[in-house]
This record gives structure tokens, sequence and C-alpha cells, in this order.
């Protein structure tokens, strides 16, 4: 398992791709920031989507890496997602946890944020991160109180970080990098199988099964923490359903999860949980706001030597 963590497939053309642009964007605009390199590296596939061929011409797997590639090299994109969970335990019921969360990149600037409302047993939990060249940057919302929080508009907290990350701590508590295209690993160690390509309405439509014990290895970590589990989550069930455009745009994601969790609340209870996540993708760049990162992590970040 470790080595198989270790494994990251580099994607060559791509980083000689956003190295360009970064300099064609500080020789065309002299007074935008510099374009910061977010994560060259991923632990899915990442291809470089082909200048011929439809989505018809290729594997599953391909057209998943054609479709992380693609968004992978854009400039500048929006993310939304909602997430809703049904656990079911003897003695507690039917609890639903419900999560919002976004994602914001411009500039080489990526920002995202996570509102938790919890549930019994959950600490409810809102943050703001910052993944900096060197570190991720980490704030709470500003009112303690999630009854004052107003989802993807909750106000954040302008007192100091509450937490300050390398990457390597950042994976230990959160799993993978907001630049992922999702929190499960997707690659030829993790696919397990796929249904027939559709075509929907001028679109494609994808739907993946994943393997139950290596695609979540790291999403796991971040269940833990945001949960407060005492132990790893058990998956039984991991479907991705991704809708793209012809050239491997991205327009949705749809997550269908089926796993057992533990927590303790005053003994150990196991949970039987379902549910998932639909999260939709933006490239109007009236909808990407990175504002957060002149107006508060800015002064925090370290920068390179």
């Amino acid at each position: 398992m470790k080595a198989f963590i270790k494994k990251v497939i580099k994607y060559t053309a791509l980083t000689a791709a956003v190295a360009a642009l970064s300099l064609s964007a500080m020789a065309g605009c002299s007074s935008e920031p510099a374009k910061k390199y977010v994560l060259p590296d991923s632990m899915s596939i990442i291809l470089e989507p082909p200048a011929s061929g439809t989505p018809e011409d290729y594997t599953a797997l391909q057209n998943v890496g054609f479709v992380v590639g693609k968004l992978a090299s854009r400039d500048y994109y929006h993310v939304e997602s909602r997430s809703e969970i049904t656990a079911k335990a003897p003695v507690v019921g039917d609890v639903k946890q419900k999560v919002e969360g976004s994602k914001d990149f411009s500039n080489g600037i990526l920002i995202s944020e996570t509102i938790n409302m919890g549930g019994t047993g959950v600490e409810p939990k809102a943050m703001q991160k910052y993944f900096g060249e060197n570190e991720v940057l980490i704030r709470g919302a500003a009112s303690s109180d999630s009854s004052d929080w107003n989802g993807l508009s909750t106000e954040w907290s302008t007192d100091t970080p509450k937490e300050t990350l390398s990457y390597e701590q950042y994976e230990e508590r959160y799993g993978l990098c907001a630049s992922e295209l999702s929190d499960f690993i997707i690659n030829e160690d993790t696919f397990e199988s796929a249904e027939d390509l559709q075509k929907v309405d001028g679109n494609y439509v994808l739907t993946v099964t994943l393997d139950t014990e290596t695609a979540p290895a790291y999403y796991v970590r971040q269940m833990m923490t945001m949960g407060d589990l005492d132990e790893e989550p058990v998956f039984s069930k991991i479907a991705l359903t991704i809708c793209f455009t012809e050239d491997w745009t991205i327009l949705s994601l749809k997550t269908d999860e089926v796993y057992t969790s533990v927590k303790k609340i005053i003994i150990p209870i196991t949970a039987n949980c379902s549910g998932g996540s639909t999260i939709t993708y933006s490239y109007d760049r009236a909808d990407v706001d990175i504002s957060a990162y002149e107006s508060y992590f800015k002064q925090y970040e370290t920068k390179a030597e």
C-alpha cells in the first residue's frame, strides 16, 4: 500500500504548457501577480487531450485522463459541490450530514472552501484553504456558531490561520489536494469497470466504478479529520459519473458512495453510510473569486527563496 500511495503520474507535456502560460501571462499583463505553479503532479491519471478523434474512440480510463488533463491545463475555473450522506446506526437512528464546498483557480492561485454543518456526534466545521507554493494555509469562519454560517457566503475569520501545513502534513490530515479532480484516486490501479459511454444532449456521460480499498486511500484521512471518526471508513461501493463535452471539458461529476464508519458516542457505534456528491464546473471568469488571496492569505504565505 505504501508503494501505491507514493505513486505519482507525471504529466510533462502539461508542465511545459503551464510554464508557457505563466510566461505569457507575465509578459502580457505585468500588473497581475506572477502566475504560480500549483501541483504539477497528480495521483490520478492525467493525459493531454488528443488533437483528433472523439471520446468514442478511446477507453474509459483514457477519457478520464483526458478530462483531468483538460481541467489541469485551464487558466481559471470555479467549482461548487453539494454532498449529502445518510448514516444509519443503532440507537442513534438515521443521521444526515450535509457539506457544501467550492474551488476557485485563477492566475495559479487555488482557494477552496468547505462548510460541514455536522450532525449527531459530528462537530460543524468551516474552512477556507489556500494552496501555496510551500504550504497550505487554513482559516475558519468568523463566528464559531454554525448558525451564523451562510453556506458559500460564510464570513471568514481575519485572525491568523488556524493551521499552516506542509503538503505532507496536509495529506496526512486532509488527503488529496484541491487541484485533484476527485477525492478518490483514479488510475489504472484503482479502476475496476465502466458502463458504456453515453451521449446525452450533445455531451458525454461516463460512469466508472473504482476499487474500494485503493481509490479512497487518501479520502479516508479527510473523513477521519472532518467527521471526527475513530476508525478509517471501509467502502463497499465507489462510482463516479462524469459529464463532459466532446473536447473533454468536464461539466459535472457525481459520486455514489457506500461505506461503514465508526464513531465513539459513549461507546463505539458503527454506522452504515450511503450518499454522495454533485459537483459542477464553471469556466466563466466572473464566477471565479480568489480575492481572499490578496485580502488575507498573501500576508501569511512563505515565499520560496
